[in-house]
Order: C-alpha cells, then structure tokens, then sequence
C-alpha cells in the first residue's frame, strides 16, 4: 500500500521523505567544525560570523556592511609585508530536493521528472579581495542548472574605490562603485537585491509582474558615487546602461530579458543608528529605467518604469539570540511608451505595488528560523496577465499576487547550511482557485525544498 502525506496538497512520499530528512539530520549529528574560510574570512583572519548573522549568508551584521561599504579593504591584501599569502577565491554550492504540488518550472513547463529527486542546482566561483587599502572587488561566476542543461552566467560583480575624511568630529566615507544590479551595491537585507527569501528552488514560479529594480540582475552595469557620514547618514547616486561593450565581463552568459536604452539614474539614501547590540535603518531607494520591448532588436522607443521605494530594518544581535525584521515596499509607474503602440499592451499607463516584509530568528549561530510575506498587485492589463479560458473567455487580468515563506535553517560548519523551506501561495494571476476547471489553483504551485549550501 502506497502511503503519501498531504500538506496543503503538496503530495509527498513518506518514505522518500522522510528518508531525505533522516540523512540530513544524521550528518548533522556527525558534523564538527571546519577551518576552511571564504575568499574575505581568509583576507581579514575572521570566521563567517562575524559578517554574516550566525554565519548564515547573506544577512549581514554591523560589521559586515562596514566591510563592504569601507571597499572590502579590512585585513590584508594578496600578499602582506610579512610575506603571508592568502587564497583570494571561494567556491559555493547549492544541492537539494524540490517537491511541487503541481511541479512546474518558473516558465509554466513541467518538470515532474525532478519531482522529488536530488538535483546539483549551481556551483559558484567567486573572486573577492582587498586589491589596495583603497580598492577592493567581489566577483562571482556562476554555473546553473536551467533544467534541462546546465549554463555559466555572471552572477554578482561589485568593485569599489573608497577614500576616509576626517572634518572636525565627522567622519566621512566617500566610495565610487561600478556593479551589475540595482541595489545589489547595498548593505541592508529589506533592499531589493537582497530581500527575504534570500534563496529559492530553481523549481518555485513567483508572481506574472515584478517591479523592474527587481528584474536587471547581471544585464546592468552602473558606475556611481556615495558617501557615509559619522557612519549614520548614507547617499548615493548611480546611472545603470545595458552591461555591453567595455562592461560585457559583468553579464557573460546572459541573454538580457530586459535590455535598457541609455543611463538610466539609481539613487540610495538612509539613516542608520547603531546602539549596543542594536541597529536600525530607515531608507529610500529608486530607479527610472528605460527598457526595450523587444530585447533582440534594441532600437527606437523605450518603455519607461520609474520605481520609487522604502525600507527599513530592526536587527538585535546578541551572543545566544539574534533577531531581524525588514521590510520594503515598491511603488512602480510604468509608461508603455513602446508597447502600447506595438499592441503588446493594454493600457498605455500603468502601475505595480509591492510589499515584502519578513523576519528571522537565529540562536546560537546553529539554528535560523524565517517567515516571509510578499503582496504585489497593479492595475489590470488583458493583454499582460490575462488567463484565458479555451472559449476564449478572459478569467483573469491581474498580478495580483499573495505569497509566504517559512524556513528552517541549521549552521552545520562556518562552511555548510541546510534549508528547508515551504513557498505557499494564496493568490496567483488574481485567482485563488481555478474557474470552472479552467486553470491553477494558487496552491498548486506551493513548493517544499530541502537544500545543501556550502562554501569554501
């Protein structure tokens, strides 16, 4: 008799389950702790912990945003005055098992095949080093499986020239960066790039619409300015271009699903306070970007979309207990300056709402707990979010779309982490439930993931 465990109708095999989870936790028992440090650990003579929250990456800790916001010029450089060399090079990886309720991939084509089965998901090399006591650059290459096959790709590239002031009492840090993402530059984990769930299966589909300072990751490449005032008061102007030309090591392997016309303005602007083992962030984030309708012939007219944010973050870090709540929320205004004409739209004016909000709890730096909620909605288009009915009939026509994450993570080495974590949906494409038949429900695209990441 074949026995199944239903988990709002996610439809696990017991046995295949719970022999993953067996396997999992049994390494956790035989785990001890390993030495081996990542590229900046190995600079800066520091174990994980101290940049990232309990060592779970990639929340950073007070010292890790100074780390990076300071150029990543801590510790020492390739090789010291005393002759020491360190290995300015890391390798991450990311292993697991997916199971979806109705398993498709983020493109709505099936993959039951890898339904439940262990998958390699990617396999990172990242090069990150103080290069100078005022220069310094991470970068990583990333091979993917993009189900099926696998593909190298650009993921990160950040490098960063920094300069100390020193006016009266001030202090002054004044940067200039070049990098390949909106907000990836940033230091705070309710910024886009770095919003809660931090990682995702390969197999877990989002919403039908994502503001675009979501959506530019490794086809951008900005140059830009900032400045961090008696480390409170923080600013920064950035112009972001499609990452050709001079800038194609910043998006090698990518195919640029949305190609921007021109320099487009990024601007960053917070306040921090930092008290004990408190800290607390209130910002205002944005972007006006100009995109291409058709990525493979980038000329003429563009679409424009000019998002406006707001973030802010609570942290308490102390020895045993560690905890985090962010927040964003994203107001986009979209002009379909290109494709309204072209017919490829329904509305010439439009607009996208987004709220991300989320929390984690760390104890010890072994365990993590997290919960998220993520609503995006907008004014309704037939032509971009319709789900039509094989009569022809229009059932729905908006992104509206409620999603929440929970996650349990456990910090086996400064090394290695285990995830597991359940994606549900309560609304997808404005629906909760399928009409008539017609369609998906909105939990049958819920997912369970179990999950290996390692770095050395």
């Amino acid at each position: 008799m074949h026995v199944v465990l239903e988990i709002n109708k996610l439809v696990l095999p017991r046995v295949r389950l719970f022999r993953a989870l067996a396997a999992l936790f049994v390494w956790c028992g035989l785990a001890r702790q390993a030495y081996s440090l990542p590229s900046f650990a190995r600079q800066t003579g520091q174990k994980c912990v101290a940049c990232h929250v309990g060592g779970f990456w990639p929340q950073l800790t007070p010292w890790g945003r100074f780390f990076k916001l300071s150029g990543y010029t801590a510790g020492t450089t390739l090789k010291d005055k005393e002759g020491g060399v360190h290995i300015p090079v890391g390798v991450f990886g990311q292993a697991g098992l997916t199971w979806a309720a109705q398993p498709n991939d983020s493109n709505g084509q099936s993959v039951i095949d890898h339904n439940g089965r262990p998958e390699m998901y990617q396999v990172t090399g990242e090069l990150g080093t103080k290069i100078t006591n005022f220069l310094g650059l991470f970068y990583e290459y990333q091979v993917g499986n993009t189900f099926p096959g696998w593909k190298g790709t650009t993921n990160v590239a950040d490098v960063r020239a920094v300069h100390f002031f020193h006016l009266g009492r001030h202090e002054i840090l004044v940067g200039a960066d070049t990098n390949n993402n909106p907000s990836v530059q940033d230091v705070w984990n309710s910024s886009p790039d770095w919003s809660y769930p931090f990682y995702s299966s390969p197999q877990a589909v989002s919403g039908p619409a994502n503001p675009m300072i979501t959506g530019l990751g490794s086809q951008s490449a900005g140059i830009g300015g900032y400045a961090l005032v008696d480390r409170r008061f923080y600013f920064e102007v950035s112009a972001y271009r499609a990452a050709t030309g001079f800038f194609r090591w910043m998006s090698a392997g990518i195919s640029f699903p949305h190609y921007l016309s021109g320099y487009n303005p990024y601007w960053r602007a917070y306040w921090e306070k930092t008290r004990g083992a408190q800290s607390f962030l209130v910002g205002t984030f944005g972007l006006r970007a100009s995109v291409y309708p058709d990525s493979s012939d980038p000329r003429g007219s563009a679409d424009v979309f000019t998002d406006y944010g707001i973030d802010s973050q609570y942290q308490y870090l102390a020895s045993t207990h560690k905890v985090t709540l962010r927040g964003n929320y994203i107001y986009e205004r979209r002009a379909w300056d290109a494709s309204f004409s072209a017919g490829n739209v329904g509305t010439q004016t439009g607009n996208l709402r987004s709220i991300n909000v989320s929390g984690t709890y760390a104890y010890k730096d072994n365990w993590a707990f997290s919960a998220g909620y993520l609503l995006t909605n907008g004014n309704r288009d037939a032509q971009l979010y319709a789900v039509v009915s094989p009569s022809g009939d229009v059932i729905s026509s908006s992104p509206k779309t409620t999603g929440y994450t929970l996650e349990i993570d456990r910090h086996i080495t400064q090394n290695v982490q285990l995830m597991a974590q359940y994606r549900g949906f309560g609304r997808l494409n404005g629906l909760r439930h399928n009409v008539d038949g017609i369609g998906r429900n909105a939990s049958d695209n819920n997912t369970l993931w179990l999950s290996v990441f390692f770095a050395f």
